[in-house]
């Protein structure tokens, strides 16, 4: 089984995100504490911070969401009510803004007959809404979210429930990432053989994966490998959908 993370690997968050926080920004001009043209790196800083406490499971999903409009409009003071409300104007702008890198597609292709899954700190609501509107989610038999064992990578139960799901010991697995220490290092801490995407062409070293820095790469690496008998797919799971949280107030749209 070949597992890929979904947010710098598949589908290009950053810019998305980066876009969105300055809608969010000319929403509310002169209530954020920072200039625009800092804003989208001030947002990203303030969102890894949150999300990180929400994939150790340290507070809810709409806590961390509330918890980012507070800190980036630097008002703690701020009710819930008034959170939710500035939340949905970022994030319905960032789910019209998201798109596959352009070597998502022909990676794919060349990929057909092996067995492929998501392994997402994203909330799989958000996350299949995404592989949806990029027009992939079909590629992908096993999925799994943070809703799905309380904690995201690089804590190990996510690794672990998505090959449990997928009926594969995680030495006959592969992971595609971009993270070092979400998707890198905690995948080849359980045994999982890591790649890594590396599409910024970083010179970091002691790196325990091969390197590629488009997904083009992906199907020669995987050529290269003695044995990928394991990753070819035999028969179709059935698709794990996660449960997803309930919203306040309204659906977040998709």
């Amino acid at each position: 089984m070949i597992f890929f993370d979904i947010d710098g690997t598949l589908i290009d968050h950053l810019s998305a995100s980066a876009a969105a926080s300055l809608a969010l920004y000319d929403e509310y001009p002169g209530q954020i504490p920072f200039s625009r043209a800092e804003f989208p790196v001030v947002w990203e800083s303030i969102m890894d911070v949150h999300y990180n406490r929400f994939t150790r499971g340290e507070i809810s999903l709409w806590e961390q969401r509330r918890a980012r409009i507070r800190d980036s409009f630097g008002a703690p003071e701020m009710t819930d009510a008034e959170a939710h409300e500035r939340y949905y104007v970022f994030i319905r702008e960032y789910e019209n803004l998201t798109r596959a890198y352009d070597d998502v597609a022909p990676c794919l292709e060349k990929l057909a007959g092996h067995k492929l899954g998501i392994i997402s700190n994203g909330v799989g609501d958000q996350q299949l809404g995404k592989l949806r509107r990029a027009g992939i989610v079909d590629h992908f038999t096993v999925m799994a979210f943070p809703e799905d064992t309380g904690f995201g990578k690089p804590h190990p139960s996510i690794f672990q429930e998505a090959c449990r799901r997928a009926g594969e010991d995680p030495r006959h697995c592969i992971y595609v990432g971009d993270d070092l220490i979400n998707d890198i290092h905690a995948s080849h801490a359980l045994g999982i053989r890591p790649i890594w995407v590396d599409r910024v062409g970083s010179t970091t070293s002691s790196v325990p994966a091969q390197r590629i820095t488009s997904l083009i790469q992906l199907a020669e690496v995987l050529e290269g490998l003695t044995d990928t008998s394991c990753l070819k797919e035999t028969a179709s799971p059935q698709r794990t959908q996660s449960p997803t949280e309930e919203l306040p107030q309204r659906s977040v749209p998709q």
